[in-house]
């Protein structure tokens, strides 16, 4: 690989992540869909066995999964948000291997 062209790659990815970093619109999290009952004697849930369907943020916190509901107008925004961590992620991965494949060519031409 041209190493003017893993530069130029590794500067776009480094650029990309400062701006999903500096905006700071992530949460490390997955979102986990799951039907529940409300407890409404009253509701659809009750009467005619059709759960509701509810998104929760699911993480691990000191060793220990932890589940946060996430009230309907806000599950967007969240799902957003961990799609920007995914992101984020992905592209440490990126500049790593890009680091590593610079460090090996380097290596090969001591």
């Amino acid at each position: 690989m041209n190493r003017n062209y893993m530069e130029l790659e590794l500067k776009k990815a480094t650029s990309h992540l400062a701006k999903l970093v500096y905006g700071g619109n992530f949460i490390r999290a997955n979102a986990v869909t799951m039907k529940r009952v409300c407890g409404n004697p009253r509701c659809r849930c009750a009467i005619q066995n059709k759960k509701h369907i509810s998104l929760y943020l699911c993480r691990k916190q000191d060793k220990k999964t932890k589940m946060t509901y996430v009230p309907v107008r806000l599950e967007e925004d969240v799902k957003k948000k961990i799609n920007n961590y995914h992101k984020i992620k992905d592209l440490l991965e990126k500049i790593s291997e890009l680091n590593y494949k610079q460090l090996k060519l380097d290596k090969e031409s001591v």
